[in-house]
């Protein structure tokens, strides 16, 4: 016997969880499932921009249960940690977490949304109907909905299981090293002051990307990720930036590496065109590629990718066709998304990023209106310009 539902959702990180909140407060009867026990780990920096918080008000109750700090603004640092041009912001520019307590933030959220919650199974077989979405999960139960979104992360199982996709091709996806040092927070206070920025290392020691560090609470987040050249090691990376950032003063002299977590990260994966949807089933978030193709930041995009997909299932249910409102997925996210999630440029223009980015070092108004690109996604504007001089 299976159980019936509108709308099924595989996987309970941001994306996941928004959807199955924002579903259920439209009325529809939700499920949430995820492979993994919450709390749990997922390799991140965990920056959240401060656009979620803004788009999506009903965090701001939760602020406490979801995020550890603020930060303000960014601190660029060249490719060698030489040279540093920060911009800073008046309010915070956005919040710093652990990835276990957002997650587990949101999904409580969701919980408390009347959304049914399977933890610890993921699922096992799929198959569509003219009017349904069957699922077996690993447990062995079967349920069926009238619409399912797969939101299980870059390794998404739906997209295997509903022939969207088997995996990301090599240029689709960066590497990422990453690990959260605990230290005490008064001693991260008097190490990096009261308001401390992100510290992004652009392009350190020629990577097509950056290394960072970000002052939690209670935590020194320390991270690099980029598209690698051949034969390059993203452990010897991790390594050569962690004693570099340490060397010229951007961590404390008693850290030490602890426990390094390594993932592929699909940054601007969505803007390679591959399908996002087949009938009833549509991928979000990292599992369709919603992640910044520039910074790779992912959470934000994953859950506007979200909503995108819960107004346009509503539509199409109130409408009787879901599946026709449900196919505007593949295209009509570049509207609300496609300039935060555009990407470098790369190839032939890598020497002009290059210039670019030496102009960030030369210019307060260049680094304010790169902090603003990298934090917001805002194209160069009058606006932009506007609120890079005045942010401070």
């Amino acid at each position: 016997m299976s159980s019936h539902y509108d709308v099924v959702v595989i996987g309970a990180g941001p994306a996941g969880s928004t959807a199955a909140k924002l579903a259920a407060d439209a009325g529809y009867h939700t499920l949430l499932v995820d492979k993994a026990q919450f709390p749990r780990h997922k390799t991140c920096a965990s920056w959240i921009n401060r656009l979620a918080f803004e788009r999506f008000p009903y965090l701001e109750p939760h602020r406490e249960q979801l995020v550890d700090s603020a930060f303000w603004g960014a601190a660029f640092l060249d490719s060698r940690l030489e040279r540093e041009a920060r911009w800073a912001e008046r309010k915070p520019s956005g919040y710093l977490s652990l990835r276990s307590k957002f997650d587990n933030g949101l999904k409580q959220i969701a919980v408390a949304s009347d959304v049914e919650f399977r933890p610890g199974v993921g699922i096992e077989a799929l198959r569509m109907d003219d009017d349904r979405v069957a699922v077996r999960l690993e447990s062995g139960e079967e349920v069926e909905a009238r619409v399912l979104l797969g939101a299980d992360g870059s390794n998404s199982r739906v997209a295997v299981l509903a022939g969207l996709r088997r995996g990301w091709e090599e240029n689709e996806y960066v590497l990422c090293a990453n690990e959260d040092l605990p230290h005490p927070p008064e001693a991260i206070e008097r190490f990096y002051g009261a308001r401390p920025p992100l510290f992004l290392a652009l392009q350190f020691d020629g990577l097509v990307g950056y290394g960072w560090v970000f002052p939690k609470r209670a935590h020194i987040c320390v991270g690099i990720g980029g598209r690698l050249r051949p034969g390059e090691s993203i452990r010897d990376l991790y390594q050569k930036f962690f004693c570099a950032a340490q060397q010229r003063g951007y961590l404390p002299d008693g850290a030490r590496p602890q426990q390094v977590y390594y993932a592929p990260d699909p940054a601007g994966a969505v803007n390679k065109g591959k399908p996002l949807l087949r009938g009833r089933v549509a991928l979000i978030g990292d599992a369709g590629g919603f992640v910044s193709g520039s910074t790779g930041e992912g959470i934000y995009p994953a859950m506007e990718s979200a909503r995108l997909a819960v107004e346009l299932i509503d539509r199409g249910l109130r409408a009787g066709d879901v599946v026709m409102h449900l196919a505007e997925f593949q295209t009509v996210w570049r509207l609300r998304l496609g300039r935060y999630i555009r990407g470098l440029p790369g190839g032939s223009q890598r020497r002009q990023t290059r210039d670019r980015i030496g102009w960030i070092f030369r210019s307060r108004l260049v680094c304010g209106v790169a902090a603003r690109a990298f934090l917001y996604g805002e194209p160069i504007s009058l606006g932009t310009l506007g609120r890079a001089v005045w942010g401070r």
